[in-house]
């Protein structure tokens, strides 16, 4: 893994690369010329204000960054608000250390007879620490969320194309529409507008499409399937078309790649097929959608093991997309596997 790409407590950015220390040094820099802007009555105060805040900041900034640094081989197992806790207890620590050093700094400039202790200068810097800290972790985690966003769903499009271009999947929709030229041209002639439209679909860079953009691919991709497989497939639908928020927004490649991975998994492997189940309620505030297959023979552990990485790539962009409100189960019994999800409208 490159330098630039670590993570240092899970979302921090790799605060052991100098590239980073270097912007942390800067943006210390920014910090103190605001506060001491704000500060300042008149230029000479100014400078004299840049110059010992900046030092105050750098030097914090600094010493957290490097502490941090040397205690994330330990802390990458917690999660992220235990982390952020430590992160801003480390920057404290410092603040309370340099905060001291400077009363002292005053301390020793004061004639003897008068004893200098300033806490509201303690208690101020220590309370700005935090502020800044957890504002900064707060935007770091945003930004892991994000990636991890684009990277899941970019995954999850790449992954979909990929299986469409498995050859096994092409070659025999192919060859099933050249069989189907000679004695039902126009069917065959849907199988190609269907395939394309299935193509065009993993290439869509839309954050969200309508449930019935999502319903219209997944279609075409069992009318596909139905093609090479004949009566070894069949397709049980159970929803009610007069109550579906056709128009709701879902994120894209929710239900088709999970139908996808039924097929491949659960019939596919079978000699005598077996009944896809897919049902889709609509329950007031949220959408229950669940997919449901035979299966698999014994013996097929490369099948489980490809189940198991389909369903956690639909759990994270469950939880990308819609956070703790979205739910999902899944059953398995000696003759049938259901994987089901509930999704809250928005």
């Amino acid at each position: 893994m490159s330098d630039t790409n670590f993570k240092t407590l899970g979302f921090l950015p790799n605060l052991c690369a100098s590239r980073s220390l270097l912007h942390l040094t800067f943006a210390a820099f920014g910090l103190a010329f605001v506060l001491a802007l704000a500060s300042a009555d008149h230029f000479k105060a100014f400078f004299i204000n840049l110059g010992l805040t900046a030092l105050f900041v750098i030097w914090t900034t600094i010493m957290s960054a490097l502490i941090t640094c040397m205690m994330s081989r330990f802390l990458k197992r917690y999660t992220p608000l235990y982390a952020s806790a430590i992160v801003i207890a480390i920057v404290i620590v410092f603040t309370l250390l340099a905060s001291i050093l400077g009363v002292a700094g005053r301390s020793y400039t004061t004639p003897e007879n008068i004893e200098y202790w300033d806490t509201l200068f303690v208690f101020k810097n220590i309370f700005l620490s935090i502020v800044i800290s957890a504002v900064s972790l707060r935007y770091f985690f945003m930004q892991h969320q994000w990636e991890q966003h684009i990277q899941t769903d970019s995954d999850a499009k790449y992954s979909a194309l990929q299986s469409r271009m498995r050859p096994h999947f092409l070659f025999n929709s192919l060859n099933s529409i050249v069989q189907l030229i000679s004695t039902d041209a126009d069917r065959a002639e849907e199988s190609l507008l269907d395939l394309a439209d299935i193509f065009r679909s993993t290439l869509d860079n839309r954050d969200r499409v309508t449930l019935n953009e999502e319903l219209d691919i997944t279609t075409r991709y069992l009318r596909i399937e139905a093609l090479r497989l004949g009566k070894r497939l069949t397709v049980v639908w159970d929803m009610d078309r007069n109550s579906l928020p056709f128009n709701m927004s879902i994120p894209p490649l929710l239900l088709q790649p999970l139908i996808e991975n039924a097929i491949y998994h659960g019939i596919q492997p079978r000699k005598d097929g077996g009944a896809l189940g897919i049902s889709l309620y609509d329950a007031g505030d949220y959408l229950d959608i669940s997919v449901s297959n035979p299966t698999p023979p014994e013996g097929t552990t490369a099948h489980s093991k490809g189940n198991h990485i389909a369903q956690e790539n639909l759990k994270k962009r469950l939880k990308l997309a819609y956070g703790d409100k979205a739910k999902l189960s899944i059953t398995k019994s000696d003759h049938q596997y259901r994987v089901a999800f509930r999704i809250p409208k928005e």
